[in-house]
């Protein structure tokens, strides 16, 4: 199994189900599913180089802060991540920590949004280890 997302019926919100073969990939898939979620295709220059530092108490929590911050960079700064150039993310007794550099770039006026995420929520986030395959659902808040 490598990284993926699979959307699922939800009643009022986006939900998902993501997977991948580490933590990263895990938080990989959760990225590529929030854009997804947003836009149709787009393409556009990746020009631009943000590097990120978050940290949180949970891996749960870190994954929450992590998408809650993409869609802050797009709804907010109008900046778009084309891609993950690398991501790392740390695990230990004293928390989690994640460190990542994402390529993209300001959109224009002329992209129209598919769905406006207001949040990424908690809601049914438990992310499983079954032998380093790792899983969970998220959902978006529309």
């Amino acid at each position: 199994m490598s990284k993926s997302y699979k959307f699922i019926d939800h009643a009022a919100d986006i939900a998902v189900e993501l997977r991948g073969n580490s933590l990263d990939e895990l938080f990989e898939a959760g990225a590529e599913a929030l854009l997804a979620s947003i836009f149709d295709e787009i393409k556009i220059e990746d020009d631009d180089l943000i590097e990120l530092e978050l940290s949180a108490a949970s891996k749960e929590e870190l994954l929450v802060t992590f998408l809650n911050e993409l869609n802050y960079l797009l709804i907010t700064k109008k900046w778009y991540c084309t891609s993950i150039q690398s991501i790392k993310i740390f695990d230990d007794a004293e928390g989690c920590e994640l460190s990542a550099e994402l390529k993209g770039s300001k959109l224009k006026d002329d992209h129209q949004l598919k769905h406006e995420i207001k949040s990424v929520t908690y809601h049914q986030v438990e992310i499983v280890d079954n032998n380093g395959d790792y899983s969970t659902l998220i959902a978006f808040d529309i």
